[in-house]
C-alpha cells in the first residue's frame, strides 16, 4: 500500500528545498511543514514551535499550509502560500519583523526579490504592507521560474481537500472582496502592470504588457484579460 503521508509531505519537503536554494540561497534553517484547518488563514508561520524531545535546545520553525485554500487550484497557488511563509522565516532570522501578524516594508521588499509582490487586496495597487495581507505573482520573477521547473521535476500536489463548504479562496476577486470587508479605503489601481490569465485553469499573473505567457500546468497561453 502507498505510504500516503510520506508521499504528500514529501511534496511540501522537496518544494521548500528547492525554494531554498533558488530564492533564499539556502539561508533558511529548515522547517517542519504541517498541513492544518485551524483557522481563515491559507499559511501560517511559528518561529520555533517545536523542539528536540532528546534535545529542548534544538528547536524547529513550523510552517503550516491550510488544505482547504487551495481546492481545484493550479500548485502556483500553494507555492505561493509556501513562499509567502517562508520570506517571514527569513526575516525572523535574518531581519526585523514588526508586531505579531504585521507585513513590514523588509517583508514586502524581500518577496518582491523573490517574485512575489505584496498586495492588501491581491492585485497591483494595493498596499505593500499591512496587518493583512496577499500577493500576487510577477510574471517575469524568479518565483513563476522555479515553479515551472518544480513541475518539470515532478514536484506536484497530489491530494486536496474533499471538503467543499466553507473554502479559504485565494482567488483575487475573493482577497478583493474579503479585504475590502476588512480595511476601508483601498487605493485604486494605478499600476501599468497587465493581469493575464490561462483560460484552462485560471491562474493569474501580472506583468508588463505584450508579455507572452504560456501556463506551466496546462500549456496553454495565458491571455491579457
Amino acid at each position: 500500500m502507498e505510504q500516503v503521508t510520506t508521499s504528500e509531505y514529501a511534496v511540501f519537503e522537496k518544494a521548500y528545498e528547492y525554494f531554498n536554494k533558488e530564492l533564499f540561497d539556502n539561508e533558511l534553517p529548515g522547517v517542519l511543514i504541517t498541513l492544518q484547518r485551524k483557522s481563515q488563514n491559507v499559511g501560517m508561520y511559528r518561529r520555533g514551535s517545536f523542539k528536540d524531545r532528546a534535545d529542548h535546545s534544538q528547536v524547529i520553525d513550523e510552517i503550516a499550509i491550510n488544505p482547504d485554500a487551495y481546492v481545484n487550484l493550479p500548485d502556483i497557488e500553494v507555492w505561493q502560500a509556501l513562499v509567502h511563509e517562508m520570506c517571514h522565516q527569513w526575516q525572523f532570522h535574518f531581519g526585523k519583523p514588526s508586531r505579531k501578524s504585521y507585513h513590514n516594508k523588509e517583508w514586502a521588499q524581500k518577496m518582491e526579490a523573490v517574485g512575489l509582490i505584496p498586495s492588501a487586496t491581491g492585485s497591483p495597487g494595493g498596499n505593500k504592507v499591512g496587518q493583512t495581507m496577499f500577493d500576487y505573482v510577477d510574471a517575469e520573477g524568479d518565483f513563476r521560474r522555479c515553479c515551472h521547473e518544480l513541475r518539470k521535476l515532478g514536484v506536484v500536489v497530489q491530494l486536496q481537500s474533499s471538503n467543499e463548504d466553507g473554502l479559504v479562496s485565494r482567488t483575487v476577486e475573493d482577497q478583493q472582496r474579503d479585504a475590502q470587508l476588512r480595511q476601508a479605503g483601498v487605493k485604486k489601481n494605478r499600476s501599468n502592470r497587465c493581469k493575464y490569465s490561462c483560460p484552462s485553469c485560471n491562474m493569474n499573473v501580472w506583468g508588463k504588457p505584450e508579455l507572452s505567457i504560456v501556463c506551466g500546468n496546462c500549456q496553454k497561453t495565458l491571455t491579457r484579460v
